[in-house]
């Protein structure tokens, strides 16, 4: 199977569109790491809707899961369950508005999943300015001369 082919196979529920952000590229998230955004304090209630839009892929890459769902049966996402487990919380959250003016993450899903589970009221953030997002864009390959 080509990548044109899988890539029509894939399956994106359309709540995960809804509350997309549209961009026009591929990010790169070392580039979103290097950004200089100040860390603030966000009340955890603010980003509670996130859980409840599927955000994840299951095993075939199709974008159906959501957090909450991975949660409720950690042992049935064993993937999802290590990167939620293994998630460094030290490491602000990286948010920006979404199309719809919400605020979603870039950067830190796992991380969101594991402070919400173990209680956390408050979470530290970087608020990205859509202004400087494509900052992050990931760099196209070159071409062979």
């Amino acid at each position: 199977m080509t990548f044109e082919e899988k890539e029509k196979d894939i399956y994106v529920d359309p709540r995960h569109e809804e509350h997309s952000f549209d961009l026009p590229f591929w990010r790169d998230n070392k580039k979103l790491w290097a950004l200089d955004i100040p860390i603030e304090d966000m009340d955890i209630n603010e980003l509670l809707w996130i859980l409840d839009v599927p955000f994840w892929e299951d095993e075939g890459g199709n974008i159906v899961l959501t957090p909450r769902e991975v949660m409720r049966d950690l042992d049935s996402y064993p993937e999802h369950k290590k990167r939620i487990t293994e998630s460094d919380t030290t490491y602000p959250l990286d948010i920006m508005k979404n199309k719809r003016g919400e605020w979603l993450t870039l950067d830190g899903l796992h991380r969101f999943v594991k402070l919400y589970s173990e209680g956390v009221s408050v979470v530290h953030v970087r608020k990205i300015p859509p202004e400087i997002i494509h900052l992050t864009a990931r760099d196209l390959p070159q071409p062979l001369k």
